[in-house]
C-alpha cells in the first residue's frame, strides 16, 4: 500500500480451472472490524462451485500490517481508490487472469459501502466489475434502525467517531486490555467519516477525495443485490435502502434470505449465500 503497509489477500483457483476460467472472479470484502480469514468457508464453497475467489483485507484489519495512529490515518477514499484496486490487480496477476477478466464483489457490511465507492471510480471499467452482491450491507444512518439498535449505534458513534476520530485521532481498540466495542483499532479519518455517515447518511467531502463520489454514484449503472437474513439486527432493510439512495440509476434490488444466520454467521455456514450468489452471477453472463 502507499503507506508501506501490507494487506495480504487469500486466493482460490476454483475447481476445473485447468480448462480456463469461464466464470467471473469473486472478490470477497469483509465487514467492519473483521479479518478476511473469517470468510474462508465461503470462499472455499464458491471455489468448489468453479469460481476463482479471493478474500480482500480492509486496511488495519485482519492480517493487514497497517496500524492506525494520530499521524497514520486513512478513510473511505483511500480504501476505494488504493486498497481495492491494488488488491484486485494483485489477485488477477496471481491467478493468471487478464486485467479485464470480469469480477463480482461479494461484500459484507462496510465492505459493501466501500464497494459502492470503488464502483463509482474509473478503475471499475478497466477491472471489469460486473455487479455487487451485498450481504448485511447498508448505511449506518441512525433513522434506519429501531430505537434499541439506534442507541447502540449511537454509543459506537460516540466512542469511535467523537472520542476516537475527533479526540484521540484514532480509535485504539483495546482499552485496559479489552476491546469492548469489538471493532479493533480504527483510523481517525475513517471514523470521522463514519460518524457523519451515521448522523446524516452523507458521503460528501471524504478525506483526500479526488472526485465527487456522490455525483458519480448517482450516475452508476450496475446490478446491485442487497441481501440480509431476517434476524440481522445490524442491517435492517431500511439500512440497505439508505445506502441505495446513493444509487438512483443502478439496478438495485433487496432480498431477505431464508434461515437465521444473522449478521456474520452466514460466512461460516455459506450454503444459502452461495446458492443465491450463483443465481445472481448467472444473470450477469
Amino acid at each position: 500500500m502507499p503507506d508501506a503497509s501490507v494487506s495480504p489477500v487469500q486466493v482460490w483457483q476454483g475447481s476445473g480451472h485447468e480448462s480456463g476460467h469461464d466464470k467471473p472472479l469473486v472478490m470477497v470484502w469483509p465487514g467492519f472490524g473483521m479479518g478476511g480469514y473469517y470468510f474462508r468457508p465461503l470462499a472455499a464453497e464458491l471455489a468448489e462451485r468453479g469460481f476463482p475467489v479471493a478474500i480482500g483485507e480492509l486496511r488495519g484489519q485482519g492480517q493487514s500490517s497497517a496500524r492506525a495512529t494520530r499521524s497514520s490515518t486513512w478513510g473511505y477514499h483511500d480504501l476505494a481508490s488504493e486498497d481495492f484496486p491494488r488488491q484486485v490487480r494483485a489477485v488477477k496477476q496471481e491467478l493468471g487472469l487478464p486485467v479485464d477478466h470480469p469480477m463480482i464483489f461479494l461484500a459484507h457490511s462496510m465492505g459493501g459501502q466501500i464497494s459502492c465507492l470503488f464502483a463509482a471510480r474509473e478503475d471499475t471499467r478497466e477491472l471489469n466489475l460486473r455487479g455487487i452482491f451485498g450481504v448485511g450491507s447498508g448505511s449506518p444512518y441512525r433513522p434506519a434502525f429501531d430505537p434499541q439498535m439506534g442507541r447502540r449505534l449511537g454509543v459506537g458513534a460516540l466512542f469511535l467517531g467523537r472520542v476516537g476520530g475527533h479526540g484521540l485521532g484514532y480509535w485504539p481498540g483495546r482499552i485496559l486490555g479489552r476491546d469492548f466495542l469489538g471493532y479493533g483499532r480504527q483510523a481517525g479519518a475513517h471514523m470521522r467519516e463514519w460518524l457523519r455517515f451515521h448522523k446524516r447518511n452523507s458521503l460528501d467531502d471524504l478525506t483526500g477525495q479526488d472526485m465527487d463520489y456522490v455525483a458519480a454514484l448517482s450516475r452508476l449503472e450496475l446490478p446491485v443485490l442487497f441481501t440480509r437474513f431476517t434476524n440481522d439486527q445490524d442491517c435492517p432493510t431500511a439500512s440497505s435502502e439508505a445506502l441505495a439512495e446513493f444509487l438512483p440509476n443502478a439496478d438495485v434490488r433487496f432480498e431477505d434470505l431464508p434461515g437465521e444466520l444473522g449478521h456474520n454467521r452466514w460466512a461460516r455456514e455459506p450454503g444459502i449465500v452461495a446458492d443465491r450468489f450463483v443465481s445472481f452471477a448467472g444473470l450477469l453472463d
